[in-house]
């Protein structure tokens, strides 16, 4: 059968929250399901959901952060990644500004993903981003912050 070993595709979104006000810094989660190391927000688009949504849905859900502002969608730039099962994810790429004085609560059951988190300088960031497709989209969002 033609395109029977294709990949599954799900598309999603990742969000790099940063505070502006602080130098920049930037909020990173350290992942504890399926795989350990430091990430951005990101997650799945929901059937009839907009990115838009998608992004304040993932923030919500993975933060519980309330106030913050989408900045903009970065359209120069996608994450691509596979999973173990041979999904291929494809990421839009959301800039989102809040304050690093609001505190972050992330979720404590047993099916959380994340363990705790960190508001990171550039160089912190940089260092404890765990993908090197992360750190291409940290460098991305940093020119981004420059020039506006």
């Amino acid at each position: 059968m033609e395109g029977e070993n294709l990949p599954k595709i799900r598309k999603g979104v990742t969000a790099v929250i940063f505070d502006r006000a602080h130098s920049p810094y930037f909020l990173i989660l350290k992942r504890k399901k399926e795989w350990i190391g430091w990430e951005f927000v990101k997650g799945a688009i929901n059937e009839n959901e907009s990115e838009e949504d998608a992004v304040t849905r993932e923030i919500r859900e993975e933060t519980n952060l309330q106030k913050f502002k989408i900045i903009k969608r970065l359209n120069d730039i996608i994450k691509e990644f596979s999973t173990k099962d041979g999904t291929l994810h494809t990421h839009s790429i959301y800039m989102v500004e809040a304050s690093m004085n609001i505190p972050i609560h992330i979720p404590k059951t047993e099916e959380a993903e994340h363990s705790t988190y960190l508001w990171a300088t550039i160089e912190s960031a940089e260092s404890k981003l765990t993908w090197d497709n992360d750190r291409e989209i940290l460098k991305r969002v940093i020119e981004e912050i420059k020039t506006s």
